[in-house]
């Protein structure tokens, strides 16, 4: 019982300071390999969609990669080896000497190649874009290329204002106003929508790993990036404002979600996946204090900057109608989702005080007198 309770005791210690330094190191190297290998795999979909569409010989699949710099080799390869059947490809650019030039380029390089597709879409006849759409949708479980293949006027995101007229994802210079609700309120909260849930038309996001504090750097501390951006790693650990820090997992029991140590100056993320049993176009109602970006599946869907917001002028947690309607919304966005499960990651910057994040969910096709469904609110379980 002795040896039982001294190794308790050890195992609660906190790591020294060069084991600390080992973890978030080795956290630092898997997320570019990870982030690498995820971008190589998203040219390859895009070169495979093209191949299809032009009735070529399908590309074999790329190989794993160590690196992010070895990734980049390995897609240069084959976009060079694509350009030579496809001449409107642009040139090849310099290789980059970083890690993080590296994920660029690789990300530059597969929108290069799902432009080239769009454009011969658009060129081709209804029977070719048919085509074109079935290359752009893979088999059971695999991604589906929403706005790459087939209809090209479908893009997967898409910024609207409370009017639904296009907004830019930064409202700039504009005092944020809370978009008002299309129907009566039929509340739940979780990160499933399908057949079996629980009635409900505003589904509130709730459960999420978290992260942070970070150290907020610069005048513009939501372009700074930190590893969480690069690829999610829920047992990396990394180097935060206080010391090492941690994944945790947080099911808020109230709305909005109020993130667990609050810092003033600092960057918090969190990550949850959403499952939907069929396609579906939803409105993403976003809401931060003080501002916050948002993606899913990797691409930035929104980001805050309006000078002012309500919550600003009084304390959130005193907006009791708004928190009964889940709607301590400054904006929203069209989210065009296929079935399955989507990664979703947002970035907040608290700089003092008051901190929250809010993401609800409504159905974007439902007519606005009408009570929607927004399906099932069974949990997702990583």
């Amino acid at each position: 019982m002795l040896v039982l309770g001294v190794l308790f005791y050890l195992a609660q210690l906190p790591p020294s300071p060069e084991a600390a330094r080992k973890r978030v190191e080795a956290t630092r190297n898997a997320a570019f390999q990870s982030a690498a290998t995820q971008r190589l795999n998203d040219l390859a979909s895009a070169e495979a969609a093209l191949a299809q569409h032009s009735h070529e010989v399908a590309p074999p699949p790329p190989q794993p990669a160590s690196s992010a710099q070895a990734a980049l080799a390995q897609a240069r390869a084959r976009y060079d080896a694509l350009k030579k059947k496809h001449a409107d490809l642009p040139a090849l650019p310099k290789m980059p000497h970083t890690e993080t030039e590296a994920l660029a380029q690789l990300a530059q390089l597969k929108t290069q190649v799902a432009a080239t597709l769009a454009r011969d879409v658009q060129a081709a006849s209804p029977a070719g874009a048919s085509t074109a759409g079935a290359a752009g949708k893979s088999g059971p479980g695999g991604p589906r290329l929403l706005g790459m293949a087939g209809d090209t006027s479908l893009t997967p995101f898409e910024v609207a204002t409370a009017g639904n007229h296009g907004a830019d994802i930064v409202p700039h210079g504009r005092f944020s106003k809370i978009p008002p609700l299309d129907a009566p309120v039929h509340a739940a909260a979780g990160r499933s929508a399908g057949a079996g849930g629980a009635y409900t038309n505003r589904l509130y996001v709730d459960t999420w790993y978290v992260v942070g504090p970070f150290e907020a750097v610069g005048d513009h501390p939501l372009d700074h990036p930190e590893l969480p951006e690069v690829a999610v790693d829920l047992d990396g650990t990394y180097a935060g404002k206080f010391g090492t820090l941690t994944w945790r997992y947080v099911q808020a029991s109230e709305y909005p979600l109020f993130l667990p140590d609050p810092a003033e100056s600092a960057i918090y993320y969190g990550y949850t996946e959403l499952r939907l049993d069929r396609d579906m176009e939803l409105w993403a109602w976003i809401g931060a204090d003080d501002d916050a970006k948002l993606w899913v599946d990797d691409e930035l869907v929104w980001k805050g900057g309006a000078p002012v917001k309500p919550w600003f002028m009084v304390d959130a947690r005193s907006m009791r109608r708004e928190i009964a309607d889940y709607n301590l919304s400054e904006g929203k966005v069209r989210l065009r989702l296929a079935a399955g499960r989507h990664r979703v990651l947002f970035k907040l910057y608290n700089g003092a005080q008051v901190m929250f994040f809010s993401l609800v969910l409504s159905d974007a096709q439902a007519a606005s007198t009408g009570a929607p469904r927004v399906g099932g609110m069974a949990m997702v379980h990583h």
